[in-house]
């Protein structure tokens, strides 16, 4: 009789019953994989069970337990094929693919598993495997290593799927998984050396676990202040969610107002406040799947239109009240987006990009705005996605137009200067706004590659024409944040003026309000080039934000373009028209010249003669004009 070592199966149950109490504890991943692993725990539990009931019997050698050894013997080989199948779809699982190649493979490998189980069931009659003689003594069977040999085969089946398909993992899921079947192998081996030593139901169990504390660790997959589920988390559920055509709907919460309570009240009092709204979401339906996808964003998603609506209203009365925190009293306001039949997104990222539209669809407000989705501004979102679609190819194949739009001077009655304008005619959608497609290039890193091919046809249309120069005075060009801040960027400006042989000075570049005041320091150096080199610079749109004289006196601005919108109401209220008056003078007494932006009426113009205002520009004189009609323009005498 053979003495069995059964201490390793012992610990190895031990380790498994610990595990599953503790993925039983935490907050589990409601996801394929996520449940696929559960099973596996459990069938696990049961395979090394059974394998230490037989074992105990196979040592007591006695007749009158040849049944029960048999069947628990039936029962492990069994369930040693139920895992081998239950982990081969766990791999499936975490594969990033389609789902329909996942169910295929799955199918097939359940045809082997299948036909394999049979023969086990059926050995209780064909005794292949193993049987008990009359003497009560457990028996090998001649085809009892095909058991193991299969199970061998199975792995390296596995073995092979995972690295034909390793681009389809995540670096530390195909790390696991390679772990687990190391084990596996070895474990098998032994035992198979040594039949004494059983350490399959070992080796099981201790994959097991490297599964578990290399995939499942609660840090991994659970935001560590909140509690909520994380972003990466969000990314393997939502699109199981979106195969399995479930009915979802979802709450955005924006805390908008974050980043100033951390500065007011400090970082602690900041994280309280996000513990606080987390566990309300939590509260508000158990059914919720709650996710904090940034350091100021939560998702909430239900499958309930019903439960929809009362989060809806719970989450808009949470910040109706201010928030308690350590003895504060806080008013926090935040921005709700809802979606209602989230599924029909079917992209995280196109998904990501609506709520970021529908975000900036927010009125400037102190309030708790609730932002949902219908129709029109779908349709909205889906008119930037047709052009964030056509972005790359008019970049690739430059086909971003320049409109000039010239400047009038009043005391002189000419056209003086002239702006350079881009803009971008799609084939179906017809003229794009310069305020889409350019915050699209922005986003999206395309800015500066899009500036520089534009900038170089400015360049070039001067060249051809240099009678303009003799008309025109200089040409504006506006400069986004993202080009004035990309090192290298401004010398790339400069030779490209070089190589067309045009005069520096003959250039003048725009910087709005918001980047002078936002990134001043930063543009200390470019600035620098650009006015080393002769090149004017004039601050655009001011008064449309919170720049101030301070702003104005650090950088040297030759010339300040007055924003439209301190033009609304000059001509019938006398407030704004002194308003206006008065920061003409300032202006024009710091040594700059001043330009008046959107003018449209002859009243405005009056206005702005008596003020002494040097240029105007808008549709008043002329709307911006392509490169042809430019030209005629400028022949025509004005008068």
């Amino acid at each position: 009789m053979t003495d069995y070592n059964i201490d390793f199966l012992i610990a190895g149950l031990v380790f498994l019953i610990f595990l599953l109490i503790h993925f039983q504890r935490y907050k589990k991943l409601n996801n394929i994989s996520g449940r696929t692993f559960w099973f596996l725990i459990i069938a696990g539990i049961f395979d090394i069970t059974f394998d230490l009931l037989s074992s105990i019997l196979l040592v007591k050698s006695n007749p009158a337990y040849n049944s029960w050894m048999i069947f628990f013997s039936t029962m492990l080989y069994i369930l040693q094929m139920i895992v081998v199948y239950i982990f081969f779809n766990y791999t499936q699982a975490l594969r990033h693919c389609n789902e329909d190649i996942r169910t295929r493979n799955v199918k097939i490998m359940a045809v082997p598993i299948l036909c394999m189980e049979l023969a086990i069931v059926t050995n209780v009659f064909h005794k292949q495997f193993f049987y008990c003689n009359a003497q009560g003594q457990y028996v090998h069977g001649k085809a009892y290593l095909v058991t193991y040999i299969f199970t061998l085969i199975c792995i390296a089946v596995v073995i092979i799927n995972c690295f034909i398909n390793q681009e389809e993992y995540q670096k530390n899921e195909l790390r696991a998984i390679k772990e687990f079947l190391g084990v596996a192998l070895v474990c098998v081996t032994v035992q198979m050396k040594f039949q004494s030593v059983l350490m399959t139901g070992f080796g099981l169990s201790l994959g097991i676990t490297i599964l578990f504390w290399a995939l499942y660790n609660p840090q991994l997959y659970i935001d560590s202040l909140t509690g909520s589920y994380s972003k990466g988390y969000f990314r393997r559920w939502f699109p199981e969610q979106i195969k399995r055509k479930r009915e979802l709907h979802l709450l955005m919460i924006d805390l908008w107002k974050l980043k100033q309570v951390n500065k007011l009240y400090g970082v602690t009092i900041g994280d309280e406040l996000l513990i606080q709204i987390a566990e309300y979401l939590h509260k508000i339906n158990e059914t919720n799947h709650v996710f904090r996808i940034h350091g100021n964003r939560f998702f909430v998603f239900t499958s309930s239109l019903m439960n929809y609506e009362m989060n809806k209203d719970a989450i808009m009365q949470l910040f109706e009240r201010p928030f308690k925190v350590k003895g504060e009293r806080i008013s926090f306001s935040a921005a709700i987006c809802g979606i209602i039949n989230v599924q029909e997104m079917k992209e995280i990222d196109l998904l990501i990009d609506y709520l970021e539209y529908l975000v900036q669809l927010k009125p400037k407000s102190d309030r708790t705005i609730l932002i949902q989705n219908d129709q029109h501004t779908k349709e909205g979102f889906l008119y930037e996605q047709e052009v964030k679609k056509y972005m790359a190819t008019a970049i690739e194949r430059d086909l971003f137009e320049v409109y000039y739009q010239p400047l009038y001077d009043l005391k002189e009655k000419r056209y003086r200067t002239m702006e350079a304008l881009s803009r971008l005619r799609h084939p179906s959608l017809g003229m794009i706004s310069p305020e889409v497609f350019i915050g699209i290039a922005e986003k999206h890193g395309q800015i500066t590659k899009l500036g520089y091919l534009q900038f170089r046809k400015v360049c070039k249309f001067i060249k051809e024409h240099p009678q303009i120069m003799e008309k025109i005075e200089s040409i504006k060009y506006n400069l986004s944040p993202l080009e004035l801040l990309k090192p290298g960027y401004s010398k790339k400006l400069l030779r490209t003026i070089e190589e067309f042989d045009i005069s520096f000075s003959y250039f003048q570049f725009e910087i709005t309000e918001t980047v002078a005041t936002e990134y001043s320091e930063a543009l200390y150096q470019t600035i620098a080039d650009f006015r080393k080199s002769g090149i004017q610079i004039c601050l655009d749109d001011f008064g449309s934000g919170y720049a101030n004289l301070n702003t104005v006196l650090k950088l040297p601005f030759s010339t300040i373009k007055l924003d439209r919108s301190l033009l609304n109401g000059i001509c019938y209220d006398d407030q704004i028209a002194l308003l206006y008056k008065n920061i003409v003078a300032v202006m024009q007494n710091l040594g700059h010249k001043v330009v008046a932006e959107g003018v449209e009426t002859q009243k405005e113009i009056d206005l702005l003669k008596q003020w002494g205002v040097d240029l105007v520009q808008g549709y008043y004189y002329t709307k911006p004009l392509d490169s042809e009609q430019i030209i005629h323009k400028l022949e025509e005498d004005v008068c």
